[in-house]
């Protein structure tokens, strides 16, 4: 007969959010309300530590979170935090969070390669374009409409619960 062997697991749940988010802030080869065309390989954080700031809105001096960017086949993503230990990161939180499948995203950025061209829209109609070669990005911004319509968030989290999550 084998001896079974119990283990405890000590699950604490603190009250203290985490602020994760993920979003997608730029689909690549489509054409934004600006007439620009992002292309995959783009997309270059503007910092040596390869981390950008998140604020809100575009507005450079309200800083609400921090993460890193990625390129996910066809789109790039944000994945970060919000500052949960500031009022406007709390408050940013909650209203993205609260927003749902209406939060659009956006970022800003420096071009340092582009070129013009055309672009067929889904009528076949041929419209002028920047396409967007490189860019260096300074900043993601949770906003109410972007240039790019094909922005959202994908998943916006708690610690407490990630944690209710993994208990069950």
């Amino acid at each position: 007969m084998s001896e079974r062997e119990i283990k405890n697991i000590d699950l604490e749940f603190k009250q203290e959010a985490e602020g994760k988010v993920s979003a997608v802030f730029s689909v690549f080869n489509n054409l934004d309300s600006d007439g620009d065309v992002v292309l995959p390989g783009a997309i270059k954080s503007g910092f040596k530590s390869g981390s950008v700031p998140m604020v809100w809105a575009h507005k450079w001096d309200m800083p609400i979170g921090k993460g890193s960017i990625k390129e996910d086949g066809d789109k790039a993503t944000f994945e970060g935090n919000f500052f949960m230990d500031t009022e406007s990161g709390k408050e940013a939180y909650n209203i993205v969070k609260n927003m749902g499948d209406l939060q659009q995203w956006s970022f800003g950025y420096r071009v340092t390669d582009s070129e013009r061209g055309s672009f067929k829209d889904a009528d076949d109609n041929e419209l002028d374009a920047r396409y967007l070669k490189e860019l260096t990005v300074f900043e993601v911004s949770p906003v109410l409409v972007g240039a790019n319509q094909e922005t959202y968030t994908m998943a916006i989290k708690s610690n407490e619960e990630l944690m209710k999550e993994i208990a069950n």
